[in-house]
């Protein structure tokens, strides 16, 4: 049923009411005839309920309402002439009049009641001529004046009530808005971020942007240890001590768990609560970690929301980084594969093309002799070898440097803004640390043995060589350095 019948409806009932008290005592006092009386209470207390039940049954969603008002305004017209003027009681009908037209549709409705208002005076003027009797018993004014207030009052108190109703749905829908706008935020971090890292960090920094009062946190916790946590990030204002604490509890929590757990962060602190995220990584399991004191916010229901929101972006950037893992490294060493190689060489030359002074160099490294580890001791072994292999290439490589596997047997070892002659110290660090090494390779039998790791490099810079051409500047040396070892090492067998 329409909204504003059922405001208007109790203050024009009791008003009403308090009207046709009015006219009765009026009548009584003046001499006046009983019809009044009957036709007062037609009007004044059947009138109100036959507007409302109208308005009710005929299930519309435009109301008849304001018509209703305006027939309001002529009837209250008609009535202060028919009273001769009564100067207290026309006082206070014109006030209802103008009251509950401005309230309701402003100017324009007022001017429009006031135009009926007169006509009702009119209407008696001319059928029954002007008559004049302006006071009125002094209870009768009294009585008129306090139910006018009373009747100001109730009104207020009723558009009161919907002004804080509609306030209340205006900051529901901006609170629903800002949860929206919070969980597309989330959404949109999957492809944002730069790294898991800086995604759980945005995430956090959003939740605590639409809970300002709260302090938040991300655990990803290993579910194959007890002893720590993989992954944990806090918002600023839990302390250190306090992200200690919830490090070591949820680190010791079982597999099994509520959909919310509380944990203790020490004795007079705001309580601790966690909440596991419906998804699970692998054997990884995240978990969001709020605190605050009690507060209405508590029986939110828009935070589960955000935090299945939450898991399902942890999920799909989790996912993203393995496919992108998988898509840039080889499997069996973990090295970036020849694609990936590929790429960043290609930038590489292009940076270099445009800026003569940023030079970038390579260094191209062959595994020597791992066929015939394949055909004595096995492709397992071999793999073994290639492993190690890429190991030792790894830890000998500085912060900057990126391994690839190029081939079945070589590695290629890029190196940016770098000087061929610093290359070079790579190269030797190689030679020295990882080209001699003994390493344990287990055959296909089952049996250990023992395998002297060979390497021949190839070091080539831009410095040097057109940027298009150092790789094969490098594969050239390479294979002048394996040749020689070759050499060497046959004049060694014939020796």
């Amino acid at each position: 049923m329409p909204l504003l019948t059922r405001i208007n409806r109790l203050p024009r009932t009791l008003g009403f009411a308090a009207t046709f008290v009015a006219v009765s005592w009026l009548t009584l006092e003046q001499g006046w005839s009983h019809w009044n009386i009957l036709l007062a209470g037609l009007y004044f207390l059947l009138y109100p309920h036959l507007v409302y039940w109208f308005d009710y049954w005929r299930r519309a969603r435009n109301t008849i309402e304001f018509r209703a008002m305006m027939v309001d305004s002529f009837v209250l017209g008609f009535w202060v002439a028919h009273l001769e003027f009564s100067a207290v009681i026309s006082f206070a009908l014109l006030t209802t009049v103008v009251l509950n037209n401005t309230m309701t549709g402003g100017a324009l409705q007022f001017l429009r009641a006031m135009g009926f208002f007169v006509l009702g005076m009119l209407a008696v003027v001319l059928v029954s001529g002007f008559s004049w009797s302006p006071t009125a018993p002094l209870a009768i004014n009294g009585y008129i004046l306090l139910t006018l207030l009373l009747y100001i009052f109730g009104v207020s108190l009723a558009f009161n009530a919907q002004s804080e109703r509609l306030l209340r749905i205006k900051r529901a829908v901006e609170r629903s808005n800002r949860v929206f706008q919070s969980m597309l935020t989330l959404t949109e971090l999957t492809d944002r971020a730069d790294n898991f890292e800086d995604m759980v960090d945005s995430a956090l920094a959003e939740l605590q942007r639409l809970y300002p009062d709260r302090s938040f946190g991300f655990v990803l916790k290993d579910q194959e240890m007890t002893d720590d946590v993989h992954f944990a990030a806090f918002t600023d204002d839990l302390v250190a001590t306090q992200q200690t604490l919830i490090r070591t509890q949820v680190a010791a929590l079982g597999s099994e768990l509520p959909d919310r757990h509380e944990i203790d962060i020490g004795a007079g602190q705001a309580r601790c609560l966690l909440y596991p995220l419906p998804e699970q990584f692998g054997h990884l399991r995240g978990f969001l970690i709020t605190q605050a004191l009690p507060s209405p916010d508590d029986n939110d229901t828009s935070l589960p929301l955000l935090i299945k929101q939450l898991g399902t972006a942890i999920s799909n950037k989790l996912l993203t980084m393995e496919l992108k893992v998988a898509a840039e490294q080889d499997a069996l060493t973990g090295a970036y594969n020849r694609g990936q190689l590929d790429a960043e060489l290609a930038e590489a030359q292009s940076r270099q093309q445009k800026n003569d002074a940023e030079h970038f160099a390579v260094l191209l490294v062959d595994l020597i002799d791992l066929k015939g580890v394949n055909d004595q001791h096995g492709h397992e072994a071999g793999d073994q070898l290639i492993r190690e292999a890429a190991d030792a290439l790894q830890e000998t490589c500085r912060g900057n440097d990126r391994l690839y596997r190029y081939g079945g047997d070589e590695f290629v070892i890029l190196c940016d803004d770098e000087s061929g002659q610093s290359t070079q110290a790579l190269e030797k660090r190689i030679l020295s640390r990882v080209h001699g090494r003994q390493v344990e390779l287990t055959t296909a039998e089952g049996k250990s043995v023992s395998i002297t790791l060979h390497l021949s490099v190839g070091v080539a810079s831009s410095e040097e060589a057109p940027a298009e051409t150092v790789l094969q500047l490098a594969d050239k040396r390479m294979y002048e350095q394996k040749k020689q070892w070759y050499g060497d090492d046959g004049r060694r067998r014939r020796g």
